[in-house]
């Protein structure tokens, strides 16, 4: 790949992240990581990484504007934003470098189903499936 291919996949991929991030709120991450393992090959600790310092600078820009929109819960934002960065300095960034690539892979993909599954509107219908077939 020339190095004009690599900077415009690089780019084209961005603002791609950066549209749906600022359209539907969801970091970014969920199209970057899977992007950086598949598209650069990268390990799945350098795509979270990675992806997050873009998530970081993509997510201020996207804020910025809809601050600006008036679309911010101020108050709402700071307080989350609180427990957010202890988890991710104590917990999430030295968990993530204990486990192994292959269980990151795993974790990151059910995450995704079940969010996604619940965000389509499937995650109640099998939550009663299970609970029929369980109850007997």
């Amino acid at each position: 790949m020339t190095k004009l291919m690599t900077i415009s996949s690089y780019l084209a991929v961005g603002l791609l992240v950066g549209t749906v991030s600022a359209l539907l709120g969801i970091g970014g991450g969920v199209l970057l990581v899977p992007a950086l393992v598949l598209i650069w090959e990268c390990s799945m600790h350098t795509a979270v990484g990675t992806s997050l310092v873009v998530i970081f600078l993509c997510s201020l820009a996207g804020a910025i504007r809809h601050y600006s929109l008036d679309n911010v819960n101020l108050p709402l934002a700071l307080a989350i934003a609180v427990g957010a960065i202890v988890g991710s300095f104590f917990v999430g960034a030295p968990l993530a470098e204990m486990l192994p690539a292959a269980a990151l892979k795993k974790i990151f993909g059910i995450v995704l189903a079940v969010v996604g599954l619940h965000m389509a509107g499937v995650s109640g219908y099998l939550v009663r499936l299970v609970q029929a077939v369980t109850a007997g």
